[in-house]
């Protein structure tokens, strides 16, 4: 297991340019030219009405030393793929840029900015390269400001050179912080479900946000589902039929030995951790029915927190831990309901449609999604609601089944899964239900969660 979910390796800084304000940010935000002076820094809320796409060029890293290697153009590609997918940035097609990226500097000093403002019409640019010796890539990655002809950002990163790509997603997250003032989830990682052939019966596969760098985690043959991660990034709980009856396990994510945490002679069905990741809540089944769980990691008891006539599943805690929204059948089909984390005070939230399952609290604590059959009793949509049930935002539109929403650890994306092609597959979006991209087969998602 080491290998399949293990730490990724920390980036070494180079350099952050102190500034003020970058004039691209002005510019965003009031959509006109940007003054020539400010006292404080701006930062854009990227789903702000007012805000309008930065229009971003990106060139193809240089080597540095030796010849060229078709990872400068793939570090490009994805710095490039993270920040579009944000709906912040509009990158500037390459075949419109004024040089040679393989012969031009990548230096302040030695950047034609009046080009890239005025012909290319970018408010920004980043600008690299790299050097490769053995297994190893160093690269200096910059932002510049074409209006004030300024650094914004300057990064020196060292790591094996199979991690390229991390090396990427970590350079968006600093530019995406430059913007924003909040840390991206580019270097953040998903478990799923996933058949990858005819003979496996669902098997737990950790990929990057952006689908790629696909790694099977369990092989046991049996059935597993309901992956779900701990905040502070220790444990990984799934399902499984390797045990008859089928349970909950716990994975450490450092390679250690797994454990069940449901009763052995009870079925249990995956849940979620408590913001501090000392509360694991679950449903095990009792009697006819099933109930909701928790368990406590440091001192190893379990509590019911549920008793009521009906199914009881999927548990979430609230970011600040002391509520839980939950799918309850105890109204007849399942609806969603949100109760004290001591199980006190239930409290129905879903109104509308017959059947909503599957509630996650978003980090921020302001919005739940769920999933919902709203109009023809057919298709599932993903939705996201107030904590007290008002404001239904519908996100998908009717395609197929979209199911088992899980929010990113910044709040801004939701990834979940869909039938819409024929086939159960893994897509994620903005939490306003936009940049809409597929990235792998497979069902139940779950967004891990930001490296530290």
């Amino acid at each position: 297991m080491n290998d399949v979910i293990a730490n990724r390796a920390r980036a070494r800084p180079l350099r952050r340019a102190l500034g003020w304000v970058p004039a691209f940010l002005i510019a965003a935000v009031l959509g006109g030219p940007a003054p020539g002076a400010w006292a404080a820094r701006t930062f854009i809320d990227i789903y702000s009405p007012g805000a309008r796409k930065i229009r971003l060029a990106i060139p193809e890293l240089r080597p540095l030393e030796g010849r060229r290697d078709p990872v400068g153009l793939q570090i490009a590609q994805v710095v490039q793929e993270d920040l579009a997918r944000t709906g912040l940035f509009f990158v500037q097609d390459r075949k419109s840029y004024p040089e040679n990226p393989l012969q031009a500097g990548i230096r302040l000093e030695e950047q034609k900015f009046p080009e890239w403002l005025n012909v290319v019409k970018v408010e920004a640019l980043i600008k690299g390269g790299y050097t490769l010796s053995g297994d190893s890539i160093v690269a200096e990655m910059f932002l510049y400001d074409t209006a004030r002809s300024a650094q914004e950002l300057g990064k020196r990163y060292q790591y094996p050179r199979s991690s390229w790509r991390l090396m990427a997603h970590r350079f968006a997250n600093a530019v995406l912080e430059r913007f924003t003032g909040e840390k991206g989830v580019f270097d953040t990682q998903i478990a799923f479900v996933s058949r990858r052939s005819a003979t496996e019966r669902g098997e737990i596969y950790i990929m990057d946000w952006d689908g790629a760098d696909l790694r099977r985690v369990t092989r046991n043959g049996m059935g597993n589902n309901a992956p779900s991660w701990s905040p502070d990034g220790r444990w990984l709980a799934y399902s499984s039929f390797k045990s008859n009856p089928p349970g909950v396990f716990l994975l450490p994510t450092n390679g250690g030995r797994e454990f069940r945490v449901s009763a052995a002679n009870a079925q249990g069905i995956g849940g979620s951790f408590s913001p501090d990741s000392r509360l694991f809540a679950y449903s095990e089944q009792i009697g006819r029915t099933y109930q909701l769980m928790v368990y406590d990691m440091a001192t190893r008891a379990k509590s019911r927190l549920t008793r009521s006539f009906g199914i009881d599943v999927s548990p979430s805690f609230s970011p600040d831990g002391k509520k839980i929204t939950f799918t309850s059948g105890r109204s007849g089909g399942p609806q969603i309901y949100v109760m004290g984390a001591d199980g006190s005070d239930p409290r129905r939230i879903s109104f509308q449609g017959t059947y909503n399952t599957e509630p996650r609290w978003s980090p921020r604590g302001d919005r739940i999604a769920y999933s919902t059959r709203v109009t023809d009793n057919v298709s599932i949509d993903i939705v996201t609601v107030n904590p007290d049930g008002s404001d239904l935002r519908r996100l998908t539109g009717g395609q197929g089944k979209n199911e088992t929403p899980s929010w990113s650890p910044d709040g801004k994306h939701l990834v979940f899964s869909s039938d819409r092609t024929g086939r159960k597959e893994i897509y994620v979006m903005t939490a306003a239900g936009t940049e809409l991209k597929r990235l792998q087969l497979g069902q139940e998602p779950a967004w891990s969660p930001a490296l530290q």
